[in-house]
């Protein structure tokens, strides 16, 4: 996803915004919500704020007061108070353990700048220019093993492709936020008014509203348990979501739904959108071999990878098998000492005479049916060699072999269910990345 695709989709999405209300023939607000048994919903947009308002699901609420409410359900309405009282003390050692923390990272930043200001030393300057002599420089405002807050930004301190996963996680996550203002909210029946989801610029948000007068007549016990009740939620979400990473739940999962091929090869998650080989290597492809090297690990101790120490060597690897060619076949070839190679012809060596050298199709000789030989030939070009279902095709790779480490990302895993590929569950993982760290906000 690039920024330019980005602008465009936001820009389109609040043209079709614009264009439904300035289209729609009745302006005319569907109210009131104190009706509770008349669904109603209603649409603003103000700028770039799209606000949704609906009360269908007071509906809901007012079934879960009247059960929680109930002689039958007096257990768990007890046990969901004491819940909610945990989760309150917990909220509290929270915002006390945050004011605290920011505070000390206020006071390292001063005192930070404050040294930096008044304790300048010879060492510290560089002359300007130098900086790819020298190394590149990077401002260190806190001191070392202090404690850094980083920034979620797509597209500068993570990738912007991260974009939609990030906007999920934050809906998933605002869900989960609201749903606990509601269950607390119906432990002391107090209901409520409507709910709705809101989009600023692309940032979604949900939210639901009680009536002033039924808070302010709850005591101030109650009072806290609905506020705490919605960040207490995320932290229940947030350990069971660390709980199914740290246990073998997820180990499970991923033996169920993928299939480990290291012993194979490497499977292909995805490719670069501009990289030329996008339209030759689909995903999911099985790369078993580049250029003489095989990519199965078994036998190899775990640390290595074939895929990387090929690709990222700064050496090129010796080439010790070449190519069975009757001689006769280059009889129309054109051979000199100093062959010199084209965008489309390369230079072939004989293994008995280095001196004799061929200016041949790569791509005939390559992708043929020519056998291998265990002799050294001079080629001056990476092969990629790939396998997909049953078939095995070659593909020629012209250029730094970095440049392929780059553009194809590849991974040991192969699904075994076709909906559920190695994109999903890499998705999966962004989002249980991203879970803990977005902010979990009411909205209005």
């Amino acid at each position: 996803m690039t920024v330019v695709l980005t602008v465009l989709s936001v820009t389109c999405f609040w043209l079709v915004v614009y264009g439904v209300k300035y289209s729609s023939r009745s302006s005319r607000q569907i109210l009131p919500f104190f009706q509770p048994r008349r669904q109603a919903v209603e649409v603003s947009v103000k700028d770039l704020h799209l606000r949704i308002v609906t009360n269908a699901l007071n509906v809901l609420h007012d079934e879960l007061c009247n059960s929680l409410s109930s002689d039958e359900c007096r257990r768990i309405r007890g046990a969901l108070l004491r819940l909610y009282d945990l989760g309150s003390l917990v909220g509290v050692i929270g915002m006390i353990g945050a004011l605290l923390l920011l505070w000390s990272i206020t006071a390292n930043l001063l005192m930070s700048m404050a040294w930096a200001t008044f304790n300048i030393s010879p060492s510290s300057l560089v002359k300007r220019g130098l900086e790819s002599e020298v190394g590149e420089i990077t401002p260190t405002l806190a001191g070392n093993g202090t404690f850094s807050v980083r920034a979620i930004i797509p597209g500068v301190t993570v990738p912007l492709s991260h974009l939609p996963i990030i906007l999920v996680a934050l809906c998933v996550c605002q869900i989960v936020h609201e749903v606990g203002h509601a269950i607390a909210a119906a432990t002391r029946r107090v209901p409520i008014l409507f709910s709705g989801f809101a989009v600023t610029v692309v940032f979604p948000s949900f939210f639901v509203v009680f009536p002033v007068v039924r808070l302010e007549r709850l005591q101030a016990v109650d009072r806290l348990r609905l506020t705490a009740a919605g960040c207490f939620h995320n932290f229940v979400f947030w350990c069971l979501l660390y709980l199914a990473t740290w246990t073998k739940i997820s180990t499970f999962l991923s033996e169920f739904f993928f299939e480990d091929v290291s012993h194979l090869g490497k499977v292909v998650v995805g490719v670069h959108p501009d990289s030329p080989l996008r339209n030759h290597i689909p995903s999911g492809a099985l790369v078993t071999m580049l250029d003489d090297t095989m990519l199965s690990v078994a036998g190899i101790a775990s640390s290595s990878d074939p895929w990387d120490e090929f690709l990222l060597s700064p050496s090129t690897p010796a080439v010790t098998r070449g190519w069975c060619f009757e001689k006769s076949g280059l009889a129309n070839a054109s051979s000199s000492p100093e062959c010199q190679s084209t965008d489309d012809r390369f230079c072939f060596v004989l293994a008995d005479d280095a001196n004799d050298q061929y200016s041949l199709d790569p791509v005939a000789v390559l992708t043929g049916d020519l056998a291998r030989c265990d002799t050294p030939a001079d080629l001056r070009v990476a092969l990629l060699s790939s396998g997909l279902s049953s078939s095995e095709e070659v593909v020629l790779w012209k250029g730094p072999r970095r440049e392929i480490w780059e553009q194809v990302e590849v991974s040991t895993l192969k699904p075994r269910i076709p909906l559920i590929t190695n994109e999903v569950r890499h998705h999966v993982l962004n989002f249980i990345e991203y879970t803990p760290f977005l902010p979990h906000m009411d909205a209005y």
